[in-house]
């Protein structure tokens, strides 16, 4: 995951800022200013867990500043940052299916589908739409952002390539239905090629 500052004077660990930024958008932050006040409100002891460095031994860990928090998160490559959590999620997944029998797990399943963000907005006031692919167990493994110049089936491709899709049927909604296998244009499509019969496990009505 690249760091987008500079290598002097970092204080704190890049992994270290982000997980705070995920701990207070899980309870509730909805702004940067909310998120830096959420660290800063954190107890030395969720700070140390979640990798702050420890300067001072009597002190503890220290929350970033408000101007640190933005100024990262303002500057993260968001691509490069849901392809590390989604690698992340998949190998996961992958572990725990490994430990059930080969014959009692059904066939390995993602849907890809777009959503537009609610309350988010880029600079010059477009709303920000994602195209996201989940397992069938609820977990995505890989998000992209549609740029306002392009659509959803330029990202559809780019989305799946950094995934193992061996032995996994992927399906999608209308607005992908160029997929980027041998299959003919439909909605499901496995990742060896052929065309089964599948539904989607998630509902792409709420657009």
């Amino acid at each position: 995951m690249p760091d987008p500052r500079r290598g002097h004077g970092r204080r704190h660990p890049l992994a270290f800022v982000l997980s705070l930024a995920a701990c207070a958008v899980l309870a509730g932050a909805k702004s940067l200013a909310a998120i830096a006040e959420w660290a800063a409100d954190a107890p030395p002891h969720v700070l140390a867990r979640l990798g702050g460095p420890c300067r001072e031994p009597d002190r503890g860990p220290v929350a970033p500043a408000e101007a640190t928090v933005r100024r990262i998160l303002q500057r993260i490559d968001g691509d490069a940052l849901d392809t590390a959590v989604g690698s992340w999620l998949a190998g996961r997944e992958r572990a725990a299916g490994q430990e059930e029998n080969d014959s009692d797990r059904p066939l390995s399943s993602l849907a890809v589908d777009g959503k537009t963000v609610r309350g988010a907005r880029r600079t010059h006031g477009t709303q920000v739409h994602l195209l996201a692919a989940m397992t069938g167990t609820g977990l995505v493994t890989a998000q992209r952002e549609v740029d306002g110049k392009t659509n959803e089936i330029t990202v559809f491709q780019p989305l799946l390539a950094p995934l193992d899709l061996h032995g996994t049927v992927v399906t999608s909604t209308p607005s992908t239905r160029r997929p980027p296998t041998r299959c003919r244009p439909s909605r499901s499509c496995a990742a060896d090629g052929s065309s089964p019969p599948a539904r989607s496990p998630w509902n792409a009505s709420t657009r």
